[in-house]
C-alpha cells in the first residue's frame, strides 16, 4: 500500500518538537517526567497510525453509527464522575479523554451521513439531521464543560458541508444564527451585520419564504444574546472579557495571556534558546505545557522556530487536501475535508488565543501540546489519511 511519507515527516517534526518544548516547559518542575509520559504516547500512536492505515476507510465507513453510540455512552460516563471537570475516565492507570476521540468519530459519522445522501444535499432533511447528529456529543461536552471542542464540532461539520457540495448559499444561511447572536454584543456590530444580511439575501434572490423566515430567525437569536451571557460559567465570561480587554483582570483571568504576550514578544526573531526565557523558567506563564505550548516556542526560540512549526503545519494542512482532491471515494474525501478541519481550526484558534487575537477556550494546539488522548487522536487521523491517500485516484 502507498504511504505518503510527507504526511507522516511533517507529523512526526511536530511531534517531536512538541516534546522537547514539553521537556523546556516542565524542566525542573513536579512534572518534569512529562515529556516520557508524552515520548511514550508518541510511539502508541504512530502504532495506532500504523494500523488504521492498514484498515480500508470503507470499514470505518460501515461502522461509523456503531462508533457514534460508543462514543455517546464513554462522554455520558464521562459525566457521571463526581469531579467538578468530567472530562476523562479511568482505564487502569491510564486516563482517556472520550472528548478528544469524539472529534474523529464525529468526522466518520458526518461523513458516513453526506456519503449517503449525496443527491439531497440541498434537503433541509438532510442538512438539519447532520446538526443533530451533532447536537448530541455537542452538549454532552458542553456539560463537562469543554467550550473548545463544541466549537470544534461545529467548524468541522460546515467544512464537511463543503467538501459533500453543499452550496454556499445554504451554509450561510446555517451561519446566520451564529453571527447574529456574536454581532449583538454590541448594536453597531448588530447593525452592520443585518444590513449585510439584508444585502446578500436580496443578492441571492432568495425565495420570499427564506427571505422572512431568515431575518425573523436572526433577529430572534439576537434578542436571545443577554440569556445566553447569562447563562455561560463564569470563568467562559471572563474569558471573553479578558479577550476584549487583556487589563480587565491582569492578575487573575487575564494574567495568562498577558504572560503569554510577553513570552512570544520577548523572543525577537531568534529567540532566547533552548531551556531558556524567564516567563517560562521563572513559572510565571502558566499551563505553558498545553494550552499555552506556542508561547515556549516564541519565547526560546523566536520568530524563527514560529516559522518553521507554521511551515509544517502548512505542510501538512496542503498534504491533506491534496489527499481529499484525490480520493477515490467521496466518504473519504469528506472525512479528509472534516479533519483538515479539525487540525487547521485548533491550530488558528491555539495561536490566535497565545496572542490575545481570540479567547482563550482551552483546545490545545495540535501534536504538540501536552496530552495523550489529543496526540493519538491526532495520529489516528494520519493514518486514516494514509488509507485514504493509498487508495487515491491515479
Amino acid at each position: 500500500m502507498r504511504f505518503d511519507f510527507g504526511l507522516f515527516i511533517s507529523s512526526l517534526l511536530l511531534s517531536i518538537i512538541g516534546i522537547l518544548l514539553i521537556y523546556s516547559a516542565v524542566c525542573g518542575t513536579p512534572l518534569q517526567k512529562l515529556y516520557l509520559r508524552q515520548s511514550a504516547f508518541l510511539f502508541v500512536a504512530i502504532g495506532v497510525m500504523v494500523i488504521l492505515w492498514r484498515i480500508p476507510v470503507r470499514v470505518h465507513d460501515g461502522m461509523a453509527y456503531i462508533y457514534y453510540i460508543l462514543i455517546i455512552a464513554a462522554l455520558a460516563l464521562a459525566l457521571v464522575q463526581g469531579a467538578e471537570v468530567k472530562r476523562w475516565l479511568g482505564v487502569g492507570p491510564l486516563r482517556i479523554q472520550p472528548s478528544e476521540l469524539s472529534k474523529l468519530v464525529m468526522i466518520l459519522v458526518i461523513g458516513r451521513w453526506f456519503r449517503d445522501h449525496t443527491k439531497s444535499l440541498a434537503s433541509p432533511i438532510t442538512i438539519g439531521t447532520a446538526i443533530l447528529l451533532i447536537l448530541l456529543p455537542f452538549f454532552l461536552v458542553m456539560m463537562e464543560p469543554d467550550l473548545g471542542t463544541g466549537i470544534v464540532f461545529f467548524v468541522m461539520l460546515f467544512v464537511m458541508m463543503y467538501g459533500a457540495g453543499v452550496r454556499p448559499l445554504h451554509m450561510f444561511l446555517l451561519l446566520t444564527p451564529a453571527l447574529a447572536m456574536v454581532s449583538a454584543f454590541h448594536w453597531l456590530a448588530w447593525a452592520i451585520y443585518f444590513v449585510l444580511l439584508l444585502f446578500i439575501l436580496v443578492k441571492w434572490r432568495v425565495t420570499p419564504a427564506t427571505f422572512i423566515t431568515t431575518v425573523i430567525f436572526a433577529i430572534s437569536v439576537g434578542l436571545m444574546t443577554p440569556y445566553v451571557w447569562a447563562h455561560l460559567h463564569s470563568y467562559q465570561r471572563e474569558r471573553i472579557m479578558v479577550f476584549l480587554n487583556p487589563g480587565y483582570d491582569p492578575f487573575g483571568a487575564g494574567y495568562q495571556l498577558i504572560q503569554s504576550k510577553i513570552a512570544i514578544g520577548s523572543g525577537g526573531v531568534f529567540g532566547k534558546g533552548f531551556l531558556q526565557g524567564t516567563q517560562t523558567k521563572l513559572a510565571f506563564l502558566p499551563a505553558k505545557h498545553s494550552d499555552f505550548i506556542f508561547a515556549v516556542l516564541g519565547e526560546q526560540f523566536g520568530f524563527i522556530g514560529c516559522f518553521v512549526v507554521l511551515f509544517l503545519y502548512l505542510l501538512l494542512l496542503w498534504r491533506i487536501l491534496k489527499i481529499a482532491s484525490q480520493a477515490r471515494m467521496p466518504y473519504g474525501s469528506i472525512v479528509a475535508f472534516g479533519i483538515a478541519a479539525v487540525i487547521s481550526f485548533q491550530v488558528f484558534i491555539n495561536i490566535a488565543m497565545t496572542l490575545g487575537l481570540a479567547p482563550i477556550t482551552g483546545i490545545p494546539l495540535p501534536f504538540l501540546s501536552s496530552g495523550g488522548s489529543s496526540l493519538v487522536v491526532f495520529w489516528a487521523m494520519i493514518g486514516i489519511l494514509q488509507n485514504i491517500s493509498s487508495q487515491k485516484i491515479e
